[in-house]
């Protein structure tokens, strides 16, 4: 009886925190531009790395992960209007191209994991694709011609992020010590980005505010009692809140991948 008890307490906890709408660790400082939402609008395209690569995560702490799905390589790093002092990272567009002959005029969709810095910022958006997000905004066989132009005029417009069956991820820092821990949020469905991050140690629900210290990568000061397995509340920019409970084990590996069981609303 006691187990049932504790289990149903469980299920309760994670449905009600589906609803939770503020955080004491909020902290918005950014704007937040939405005015992209409702339709297309102009930016730049370019596009860097191999031709049939996958760009890179390194401006939001996550590696080589946009080769792999849900990412597969479908992103973009984002002028200073879209990656907003890592605030973008995770936040999802879709891009297409019109000239003729090389575009096919669909929209494909980018998720933000990195930053384009210097020429990027000539123009008010401009996303720089990877390689092979580049080339699927062409016709067929023309992939490699659009390529070769080098940049094109898109039409772009703020979506929400949808990674189907993958769940929010926490991707541990390789420097963590007893002392301070670190984790990059991967996989966010919904608006893309966090606003807050609080973190609850040995199992409890006693949580505390995490930092966020660059792109998608979110710190706090510990000691070596405060130990797994970790709980995490989160909260989207849209004031939506989720909890991962226990989603880091005890016995955690630094630099590896954990899986939650919850996602935000798309």
């Amino acid at each position: 009886m006691a187990l049932n008890l504790q289990i149903l307490l469980m299920i309760l906890v994670s449905m009600t925190c589906l609803f939770i709408n503020s955080s004491s660790c909020s902290n918005q400082t950014l704007p937040v531009k939405t005015s992209n939402l409702a339709g297309f609008k102009p930016a730049l395209a370019t596009w860097y790395g191999d031709r049939h690569g996958a760009g890179s995560g390194g401006a939001c702490g996550w590696a080589n992960d946009v080769k792999s799905a849900p990412f597969s390589a479908m992103i973009a790093a984002g002028n200073a209007n879209l990656f907003l002092e890592g605030k973008g990272c995770g936040t999802c567009y879709q891009v297409l191209c019109t000239q003729e002959p090389y575009c096919s005029k669909n929209p494909i969709t980018v998720t933000i994991t990195d930053e384009c810095p210097g020429e990027c910022n000539k123009v008010p958006f401009a996303f720089d694709l990877s390689g092979t997000a580049f080339g699927a905004m062409s016709n067929p066989g023309q992939a490699d011609n659009l390529r070769n132009l080098g940049q094109v005029n898109i039409q772009y417009r703020r979506v929400a992020c949808n990674y189907g069956s993958t769940k929010i991820a926490f991707k541990i820092d390789p420097k963590v010590n007893p002392y301070w821990f670190a984790m990059a949020v991967e996989f966010c469905e919904g608006d893309g980005g966090l606003d807050a991050v609080e973190v609850a140690a040995n199992g409890s629900q006693e949580f505390r505010c995490m930092e966020n210290i660059w792109g998608a990568v979110w710190a706090v000061s510990i000691d070596p009692s405060f130990r797994g397995p970790f709980s995490f509340r989160l909260f989207s920019r849209k004031n939506e809140g989720v909890v991962a409970l226990k989603a880091i084990p005890y016995t955690f590996v630094p630099g590896q991948t954990y899986y939650s069981h919850v996602n935000f609303r798309v």
